[in-house]
């Protein structure tokens, strides 16, 4: 369950697992897909409370019958268990989650109380069939609102879905100028110096981490020859010379 500024985790998602796979696949000498699945990204509707998609990432190993809401508490892989130890949270937000959504305070008697909130919700919903049901309901009246509404809902900056688009587009230029002006670039210099460079990979690198642009966008503002040998270094980790 992520929230974030900018809409790039498929993106990010992409580059982890595609790399990993290319590099799993060459020390052993293996083809094919390493992962089972495909990589997806759902948004939440916005009439779904974010406490129910906080259950019901918490209560995934329950109900794949791995472990019980007791024992989350005691498996380094559940959020439970980072729920319950604050020191190994790093970057992640479990205790801002249980006081925001759940309404828990982030203290022992908190956590305790959450695992018999959890027992509780898998008790009703033992296969999370009512909480899918529940989530394709407010999928579906999102959608017919979109419909009447080309434009898009607002969110909550008031702005339109479309408005916040061209705010990244706006975003993404002015990024791209300060970058360009701060590796001691111009639009000229970048324009007679074809392929993919040091300096242009980093750029591009800052580009992916603060903005939403393609890596097809990216080699083609930067002159950087192809998208697939860029992806490719991209990737690898390789150093172009």
């Amino acid at each position: 369950m992520l929230r974030t500024p900018r809409a790039n985790i498929a993106r990010g998602m992409h580059l982890l697992l595609s790399g990993f796979a290319v590099r799993f696949n060459g020390i052993r000498d293996e083809h094919g897909h390493v992962f089972q699945g495909r990589y997806n990204a759902k948004c939440m509707p916005v009439g779904m409370a974010a406490g129910r998609l906080f259950d019901y990432i918490n209560l995934n190993r329950v109900r794949k019958g791995l472990l019980t809401v007791d024992q989350l508490a005691y498996c380094q892989l559940s959020g439970v268990w980072g729920l319950c130890h604050p020191h190994a949270r790093g970057e992640l937000r479990q205790g801002e989650g249980l006081v925001c959504f759940i309404g828990y305070p982030d203290n022992s008697q908190g956590w305790e109380n959450y695992k018999i909130h959890l027992k509780k919700v898998s008790g009703e919903d033992p296969d999370a069939d009512i909480f899918d049901s529940d989530w394709e309901h407010e999928r579906i009246l999102e959608a017919r609102e979109l419909k009447t509404n080309p434009k898009g809902r607002a969110v909550a900056s008031g702005l339109t879905e479309e408005e916040v688009t061209q705010l990244e587009q706006q975003h993404s230029e002015e990024t791209f100028e300060r970058l360009l002006l701060a590796a001691g670039r111009t639009p000229q210099m970048v324009e007679k110096e074809h392929g993919l460079v040091p300096w242009k990979l980093e750029l591009a690198a800052q580009m992916f981490r603060t903005t939403t642009v393609t890596e097809a966008w990216v080699v083609r503002r930067l002159n950087a020859g192809s998208v697939g040998h860029f992806t490719k270094v991209l990737r690898n980790g390789v150093r172009p010379q």
